[in-house]
This record gives C-alpha cells, sequence and structure tokens, in this order.
C-alpha cells in the first residue's frame, strides 16, 4: 500500500516517514490517510477557525469537543452542533442523509445531553426530485424512528448544487449542570468500551477518500463507502449512554463517526492527554476474517466509545446492559502517550496518537483585519419593473413555496417539548427542566454568498440572530456548517476565508460566541463547484416559552411597519434577480445598526404597553414574502393587509432581501412610543399601512388619481404559494 492509496499527498507522506522513522505498515498508513484527511484533520481550515469569536458569558464548552455546551439557567445547559454528510447523500440520498442524522444526534449524546430537537439545512440542483426525495426520506426516517423531533429547517436551489447536494443537520440537546462529559476525562489506568453495532465492512475511508475529495460522474461506484444507519439501535446506543453517564464512573465519551474507531480512539487519547493500547480481537465484529485495516477503519454506525474508571465502572456497565447492550472492554488508556494496536496477538501499529490528530501539516492562513472589499456589481438582466401576475407567479419559485410538503414527513411533536414547529421562522421548545425556553433557528442564504461570500457569511449570522429577536429570545450561542468547493484552488479558499470573515465580524457586533460547528470541502463534481455557503445555527433563551410572540395578524386597525429598512433598496443576491438575470453581490449588512434593532426589539416585545401583536423577519422574498406570512394564509377570511408602496423602485421595496429587516403588526396605543423609541436610537422605521377588515392583502402603489391597487384574496395567495410541482 502506498501514502496515495490512502489519499495522502506526497509531501505528507515524507512528513508520516520522518515522524515514524521508518516504513509505516499498511494499517498505519490507513489511520495517517483517514487522520489527515481534509475532513479530519481540518488541515485548510483550522487555521482559519481560530478567527471565530468563541468566549461567552453562557459558554461552557466551545470549539474543539463534540459539541459546544451554551448555559440556559442554573438547571439546564444546552449542547448543539452542525454537522454535514453532503458527499454520502450524493452517492446514497437515504442512507447518507439518515447516518448524517444518526452522526450529529450521538455527537450531542458524547457531551451528556438528551437530544430534543433537529433542523436541517438542504441544497438542491434545479432538476433534483429523487435526490430531495430520498434525503427527506433518509432525514424523518432516522429521527422518527429514533425519537427526536425535526422542529425546523430550510431547503434552497441551485445550479452549483445540481451534482453537490448540501445536507447539513442541526441537533440540539440538553444535560443538567454536574453531567459534564466528553472526550478530555479519561485518566491512564482506565478500561476502553465499545457499545453498539458490530463493526462492519461499511464505510471503509468514508472520511479519506468520499468527503475529502472531488468528484465525477465515475464516483457513483462509492456507494460502499456510504454506511447505513439503524435507528432503533441508534435509540439504544443513546439511550444506554445517557444512563451510563447518570450512573457514575464513566471519565470519557467519544462517538465513532468520520475514520470510526481510529479517529475516536486517537482523538480521546489526544483530548485527554494518555496513551492508548487496544486489542483488536476484543472488537465485535459481524463480518468474518476482518482484518485490523477493517476494522480500525470501518465506519459501522450506533458505535460509542467509554472510558471507565477501572474501580469504579460497575454501575455504568450494568446501565448498559439494562438497555440490551453488551459493552465489550476493547484496551485501556496508559500513561506514555502511545497509541498501540495489537491483533491476532501481534504489534500491529505502534504510532504517537499526537502524530494522528495534531501532526498533519495545516495550511498557513492570512491575519485579516479589516473586511474585504465590496466586488465589483456584474451587470445582470434584472427589470426594475413587475406586474401584479408577476409577483403572484413569484411564490412558486423553488427557493420560496411552501415548505409542508416536506417537513410534514417529519414528526415535530414528538417528546411533547415543541411548541412552534416547522411551520414557523423560528422554533420554539417548552423544558420541563426550567420555567425558561429555547428558541432555535437556522440560516444558510448561500444565494447571497454566490458573488461575495463575506456578505453571505455576515447575512447567515444577521438572519439567524434575527430569527431569534423575533421571540425576545437571548442569543446563547451559534454553530457553523462551511460548506466549501475544492480548497486547494485559490479561488475557492479565498472566498472561505471571506465567508468566515463575514460570520466573524457579524458574531462580534452581535456579541454571539461561535461554540463549534463543520467544515465540508470539496464540494465539487466534474470542476463545478456549489456557491460557498454557510450554515448558521443559533439557540436563544426565550423568556415565555409557552406564550410565543405571534407571527401572524389577529386583529383589524393595526398598524403594518417595517423597521431598518435599507436606505437604498437593491435586489441584488435575490431570487427576483435570480429568476429574471445574473447574480450581483448581495448588500453588506450595517452591523452596528443590527445589534441596536436587534437589542431593541428583544426590549420592546417584553413590554407590554408598546402593544406589538405580531412580527416578522423579511429575508428571501423580501417585504413581499414576508406580508404574505404575516397576513397568515389559514388566518381568517374577514381580515387583511393593506399597505401602500411609492411607485418609484417597487420592485426594490417589495424584493430586497437585506438582512436584518422587520415588519410588525403595532396598535395605536403603543405606536407613538414604538416611533419615538425609534427614532431616539436612529433605526429607519415607516408605516406601510393597515390590518383591514377586508380578505387578503391589498398594495396601493403611488398616490393620487394615478394609483394602482393590487388585491390578492388569501385563497389566491394560497393556492400560488403551495403549488408544488416535483421537478
Amino acid at each position: 500500500m502506498t501514502a496515495a492509496d490512502v489519499g495522502l499527498t506526497r509531501a505528507e507522506a515524507m512528513t508520516v516517514r520522518a515522524l515514524v522513522g521508518r516504513e509505516p505498515t499498511d494499517l498505519e498508513w490507513g489511520l495517517f490517510g483517514v487522520l489527515w484527511s481534509e475532513h479530519c484533520s481540518y488541515k485548510s481550515s483550522r487555521n482559519r477557525l481560530r478567527w471565530l469569536p468563541k468566549d461567552g458569558a453562557a459558554v461552557v464548552a466551545g470549539p474543539g469537543g463534540n459539541a459546544g455546551v451554551v448555559r440556559l439557567d442554573a438547571a439546564v445547559e444546552v449542547a448543539f452542533k452542525v454537522e454535514s454528510h453532503n458527499h454520502p447523500s450524493f452517492v446514497e440520498p437515504v442512507q447518507g442523509a439518515a447516518t448524517g442524522v444518526g452522526g450529529i444526534i450521538r455527537d450531542v449524546v458524547a457531551m451528556g445531553a438528551r437530544p430534543v430537537a433537529l433542523m436541517d439545512s438542504l441544497r438542491f440542483g434545479p432538476q433534483a426530485a429523487a435526490l430531495r426525495e430520498g434525503v427527506v426520506r433518509g432525514i424523518g426516517g432516522y429521527g422518527n424512528a429514533i425519537g427526536v423531533p425535526t422542529v425546523g429547517g430550510e431547503v434552497f436551489y441551485g445550479p452549483g448544487y445540481a451534482k453537490n447536494p448540501l445536507v447539513n443537520v442541526l441537533c440540539v440537546g440538553i444535560r443538567r449542570p454536574g453531567r459534564e462529559i466528553g472526550a478530555r476525562g479519561a485518566k491512564p489506568g482506565e478500561e476502553v468500551y465499545l457499545i453498539g453495532q458490530p463493526t462492519g465492512r461499511d464505510g471503509i475511508h468514508g472520511a479519506s477518500l468520499l468527503a475529502s475529495r472531488d468528484f465525477s460522474q465515475a464516483d457513483r461506484d462509492m456507494r460502499p463507502t456510504v454506511q447505513v444507519g439503524d435507528p432503533y439501535t441508534g435509540k439504544l446506543l443513546m439511550e444506554a449512554t445517557l444512563a451510563a453517564v447518570a450512573a457514575g464512573g464513566v471519565s470519557a465519551v467519544q462517538d465513532l463517526g468520520a475514520a470510526g474507531l481510529a479517529s475516536a480512539t486517537a482523538e480521546l487519547a489526544v483530548s485527554s492527554g494518555v496513551g492508548i493500547a487496544l486489542d483488536l480481537d476484543r472488537v465485535p465484529c459481524r463480518e468474518a476474517q476482518m482484518s485490523a485495516y477493517e476494522i480500525m477503519l470501518s465506519e459501522t454506525q450506533e458505535r460509542m466509545l467509554l472510558v471507565l474508571a477501572a474501580d469504579g465502572g460497575e454501575d455504568a456497565l450494568d446501565a448498559i446492559r439494562a438497555w440490551g447492550l453488551v459493552p465489550t472492554k476493547i484496551g485501556v488508556t496508559t500513561a506514555d502517550g502511545q497509541y498501540v494496536l495489537t491483533f491476532r496477538g501481534q504489534r500491529v501499529a505502534v504510532l504517537e496518537a499526537s502524530w494522528l490528530v495534531d501532526g498533519c501539516p495545516l495550511k498557513p492562513a492570512p491575519s485579516p483585519r479589516v473586511a474585504p472589499p465590496l466586488p465589483a456589481r456584474t451587470t445582470g438582466s434584472v427589470r426594475v419593473s413587475i406586474a401584479s401576475q408577476e409577483l403572484l407567479a413569484m411564490l412558486a419559485d423553488p427557493d420560496l413555496r411552501d415548505r409542508q410538503p416536506i417537513y410534514r414527513r417529519y414528526d415535530s411533536m414528538i417528546q411533547t417539548r415543541t411548541v412552534w414547529g416547522p411551520e414557523h421562522e423560528v422554533a420554539v421548545l417548552c423544558l420541563k427542566e426550567s420555567t425558561l425556553g429555547l428558541a432555535i433557528a437556522v440560516a444558510g442564504p448561500g444565494r447571497w454568498a454566490a458573488v461575495d461570500a463575506y456578505s453571505g457569511g455576515a447575512a447567515a449570522v444577521a438572519l439567524a440572530v434575527s430569527r431569534l429577536a423575533v421571540q425576545a429570545a437571548e442569543p446563547l450561542g451559534l454553530t457553523d456548517g462551511l460548506n466549501a468547493g475544492n480548497p486547494d484552488q485559490p479561488e475557492t479558499l479565498a472566498a472561505f476565508d471571506q465567508m468566515i470573515l463575514g460570520i466573524r465580524d457579524a458574531a462580534l457586533a452581535l456579541e454571539v460566541p461561535v461554540t463549534g460547528g463543520n467544515v465540508s470541502f470539496h464540494n465539487e463534481t466534474d470542476a463545478v463547484s456549489i456557491w460557498p455557503t454557510p450554515v448558521i445555527g443559533a439557540v436563544g433563551r426565550h423568556p415565555r416559552p409557552e406564550r410565543p410572540w405571534a407571527d401572524a395578524v389577529t386583529r383589524v386597525g393595526r398598524w403594518i411597519v417595517l423597521i431598518n429598512a435599507p436606505q437604498k433598496p437593491t435586489l441584488a443576491g435575490s431570487v427576483w434577480e435570480q429568476r429574471t438575470g445574473q447574480l450581483t453581490a448581495y448588500p453588506r449588512v450595517d452591523l452596528e445598526r443590527l445589534a441596536r434593532t436587534v437589542h431593541w426589539l428583544r426590549q420592546a416585545l417584553l413590554t407590554d404597553a408598546l402593544g406589538i401583536e405580531a412580527v416578522r423577519t423579511v429575508a428571501d422574498g423580501g417585504l413581499w414574502l414576508a406580508l404574505i406570512k404575516l397576513l397568515g394564509l389559514d388566518g381568517p377570511g374577514n381580515l387583511g393587509i393593506a399597505v401602500t408602496l411609492s411607485a418609484e423602485a417597487l420592485a426594490e421595496q417589495l424584493l430586497n432581501e437585506a438582512a436584518g429587516q422587520f415588519v410588525l403588526s403595532i396598535d395605536d396605543r403603543g405606536w407613538p412610543e414604538v416611533s419615538a423609541q425609534l427614532t431616539a436610537r436612529a433605526i429607519d422605521h415607516r408605516v406601510l399601512g393597515q390590518t383591514v377588515a377586508e380578505d387578503g392583502l391589498t398594495v396601493r402603489v403611488g398616490s393620487g388619481s394615478g394609483a394602482s391597487h393590487w388585491h390578492w384574496p388569501r385563497t389566491e395567495l394560497a393556492a400560488a404559494w403551495r403549488l408544488w410541482e416535483d421537478k
């Protein structure tokens, strides 16, 4: 076996030989191949991820663990993380997506937290019905069966995703303070146990040869590298692990995901500062005559690694057995830092654990200080005039249409914590363990990052935090899923840098730490790359989860107000621009003004005297779709919204997607004070119209005798938005 066979470059092979001081064995080459892969080592991104702010008052555990952890209150901590399963979902959509869900659930469980919610962020090409169906079936099938609700998400489309779908999943879990666990607590002389599925030959080299290289059409033969998930065993594994941690005597936990036993054992050893010695003959295998190479590199799902105190782990073992699983001792931790594997009575690998985890040469990163300049705007074929029927037809655009045919496949109510689910822009969960609740949001505007990755990164953070703000939820932390093409291409790495800078600047301005996340490179097939796509998950402290603030109007005579609209609205990066011409650079977010706006909104919602009845963010589809959703398409037939807009730049007013805008419904008694407060804070605000006793949405364009009146009954809007053409 050669270094190239396991995905290593010539320079990396030379580094390996220098570290080891001899020619590595085939197994050792395999270990270096998976652990030095892009997917495991983060060799292109690790130095860049250090730019992100990671400290905050609520942070319990930041980047570097299986998941980030923040403090909700004295009784509850929240573990959360985004993970991707892009390449496996391209090769085998159902199992690729399903095992992505299983993997991120185990990441949260490995922090000692019970998973309580999932969200997904999906991207497909324009003609993707079969692929989308497989992914949705995989997500729903695994999440529904294991008993974790899918409470929200997003789906978007673009030409770059045709051969590179993105399947990013956010998992959120809760734990009690004092139940801290992870990969960092092992001590020398403790026992290493493996629980869960017997090890098979599925998924070998999934991390190094599937997830860490570009694709071509010939790579459809990579199906054997995709793992197969079993949510029923996953449920037992989840319960057994949590029960073992609660029983005591567990020093460290590490899930087996990418690179399987190789990654789990090496990373646990380095995180804990110990060595590890494994007897591979003890590993339960479901296939005969498996080699040491296959045992170590298999990515069989539903497995967990636990380290138990040598004289205090019996209660934990009993808890595991109570869930029908058989814990198997496969090794011990040592004090020498070595990574030693024995098979059939012979030592088949003797390395330093740190060589595998920290020895990979990292790409150097620049030292950025300021945001990159705004790209020159390319001139597209955008028309600035728009007709009533064009607005109606736009509602059926794949990026805007109703997502109910997707999310109805998911169980959003299991565990009975969900107050608001996927029909809303932010999920709200009630917790039996606290009077406070959780607000959860996800945002991943790939289209916004297509021309200017900095703007896209900043806007993703801005939108996620804005979605928390409409529920007066204080943001506790962010997790990122960063998706890009081949990092060996200079333009890809430059866009990746800008995307991280945008996230950094927005997180700093909004004072929200990034507690961890995931990087997925090599989303490129036949030299066609995806748009750089940042996916941001955000969790917030909800002050009254049993009564979320409304996101649709309920009464006649309320003012409809737009706040924080851009001074010069543009269609750049919008759905409208994508439909009618070439995408141009998305507008930069005024982060300082946005910070003032979300802070005011959170406080205003808590003040009943201000009379804010309902509020929504303005995002994809602009003010046009925000007004329709504020109307509520399943609302009463004797209630509508009537607004007046200037005839000048009508399309830009209705369809711009600048981040940080909100549309509110406010009663008479509160509006004067609201206006005064917004004026004092230099936040743009304007009255658009009122709620009226006439069904549907009315837009008056212009003034005087030349004004136009457009009216759409609620049923007409609903029919257009819910038109689902499977293509």
